[in-house]
């Protein structure tokens, strides 16, 4: 038996009657909608484990219970968030950047933590851009994309050759223009979906 509660709202179901974890997950996702948190016998797992536990078998007496929400306020919830991290990250560049100057553990920790967030950037708007459908031209970007494209190869290739002076100037000086291209981007496509509602 599955105990299932989805947006607060309690049901109960045969195990027997999915294959598999994502196959409950297909039955129970609206049209339009996105899930937005999982707990599993009250424990929480993140969202980003749920591709994982896709395959996995139900559990005879198990309790789901999921959170659903639509599409665009999920997007905007996640842009929120993300324009958060970015200010954060920029206050923090120059702190890296001497870091890596001296040699210091933290600030090769620091870039790859970096690496992840700008890899995470890129994949959110690709999403983004997917959903909305608003290409860089309509946004009216003031940022080049190739530019932060150029930044970010530059940065690539320094980190693979271990220059810590050339990756401390790219990540007081250029990564700031790279973190405003993100800045821009996201807020407009905000804006954008308040005028959608």
């Amino acid at each position: 038996m599955i105990r299932a509660i989805i947006n607060g709202e309690e049901k109960v179901y045969n195990s027997n009657d999915f294959e598999n974890f994502g196959a409950f997950l297909s039955k129970m996702l609206p049209s339009g909608m996105v899930l937005k948190s999982l707990k599993i016998n009250d424990k929480d797992i993140p969202i980003s484990f749920v591709e994982e536990l896709k395959g996995a078998k139900i559990d005879e007496d198990i309790k789901i219970e999921m959170e659903f929400v639509n599409t665009v306020e999920f997007l905007k919830e996640t842009l929120n968030d993300v324009l958060g991290y970015i200010n954060n990250v920029k206050v923090l560049l120059p702190q890296v950047a001497s870091s890596l100057i001296v040699g210091n553990e933290s600030g090769w920790k620091a870039i790859t933590d970096l690496s992840d967030g700008l890899a995470a950037m890129e994949n959110l708007r690709n999403s983004t851009q997917q959903i909305t459908k608003l290409s860089e031209e309509e946004l009216n970007l003031s940022k080049n994309r190739e530019e932060i494209a150029n930044t970010l190869r530059e940065l690539l290739n320094s980190l693979s050759n271990r220059d810590n002076i050339e990756i401390s100037d790219i990540v007081e000086n250029k990564i700031p223009d790279v973190l405003d291209y993100y800045i821009e981007y996201f807020t407009k496509i905000l804006e954008a979906l308040k005028n959608v509602n």
